[in-house]
């Protein structure tokens, strides 16, 4: 009986810590919060990381002539999400005084990404559909980002050398 409840009190911590982990790292530059720190990017410095980030997973994907048209309408959603969402964090900012202008503009921003995520993932299906196996494991890989495939690398966190208190000591 001991050993059934201990089963079960370890399922719902990892539930839990999985509910956690989901809402910590979803979408967006700082893994889904709403978080404003660190200096506004301009629109060409906004340009250019999605130009290198499509660019990227599309060379990486080797697209046969098939499967452009998908790849073309997820890329085109992509693109006019992200500027939405870079026009949004501007707006945001602008709103640093005014705590009840933030909030509203929070909760449109909450409202527009729930859409436009629905939008995105029919889309993510349909171009996932004309992926050989190998092309489905590079395009999943690309997806995931650093958070989720185990961080940044060093220099990204607390203690010396950013990678945590501790690190490399006996």
């Amino acid at each position: 009986m001991q050993a059934k409840k201990s089963i079960v009190s370890l399922a719902v911590a990892g539930l839990l810590a999985a509910t956690g982990a989901a809402l910590a790292y979803g979408p967006g530059p700082h893994g889904g919060g709403m978080r404003m720190g660190g200096p506004p990017v301009d629109a060409a410095q906004h340009a250019e990381r999605m130009n290198l980030r499509l660019g990227n997973l599309k060379e990486a994907l080797k697209l046969q002539p098939g499967q452009l048209d998908a790849w073309n309408a997820y890329e085109a959603k992509i693109r006019a999400e992200g500027q939405v969402r870079f026009e949004m964090r501007q707006a945001m900012h602008q709103q640093q005084g005014d705590a009840q202008a933030l909030a509203d503009q929070r909760v449109a921003m909450m409202k527009h990404r729930a859409q436009a995520a629905e939008e995105i993932n029919g889309l993510r299906k349909a171009l996932v559909a004309t992926l050989t196996p190998e092309q489905k494991a590079t395009f999943d890989q690309h997806s995931m980002g650093p958070r989720m495939r185990g961080g940044h690398g060093p220099g990204y966190g607390p203690g010396p050398d950013g990678r945590g208190p501790g690190y490399g000591r006996s």
